[in-house]
């Protein structure tokens, strides 16, 4: 029984090594035509970003979200990394150049943090490409159909309270 369980497991093992590393120049393939489609594509205007988020939350799925409100700029969010929570608090601005960013202090069980966060856009018809600066890869943020990461509102400071209430 331990034989054919032990050969059971090493066949599941090699097809899911071959699936995966058959896998892999498509998803390279698939990465390289969004960084094709977003170099070509045209720098977000400054007033493109600001309608972008203002007073518009970004869901992080269940790793967290952020608000970006218009009322002094503030930035609000709330973040979970392996059951651990925290928040950050700061505010946004648009440097300029299709850019966006926020400056934080992170808190959690950690103690606190400072840090600034930025995002290049860029657009292509109806679709906006982001990527994190300085270095990240590009991907869509907005689709053609407009679908997007954001959503109007503030869906970030009640948890963000709550997290803040707890530490």
């Amino acid at each position: 029984m331990k034989r054919v369980l032990g050969n059971f497991v090493g066949a599941v093992l090699a097809c899911s090594v071959f699936v995966v590393g058959s896998q892999a120049p498509a998803t390279a393939k698939a990465a390289n035509k969004v960084d094709d489609q977003a170099s070509t594509a045209a720098v977000l205007s400054d007033e493109g970003v600001y309608q972008l988020y203002q007073n518009h939350s970004w869901l992080w799925g269940k790793n967290g979200t952020a608000f970006f409100a218009v009322k002094q700029r503030q930035f609000d969010a709330w973040t979970s990394d392996k059951g651990k929570h925290g928040y950050g608090d700061g505010m946004w601005f648009i440097p300029g150049g299709g850019k966006l960013c926020y400056r934080a202090t992170w808190h959690g069980g950690w103690g606190s943090k400072k840090s600034m966060t930025c995002f290049e856009h860029r657009q292509a018809g109806k679709v906006i490409y982001q990527r994190k600066l300085p270095d990240g890869d590009w991907y869509a943020f907005k689709d053609r159909h407009g679908k997007s990461k954001l959503r109007y509102g503030d869906y970030a400071s009640g948890k963000m309270m709550r997290i803040k209430a707890r530490l």
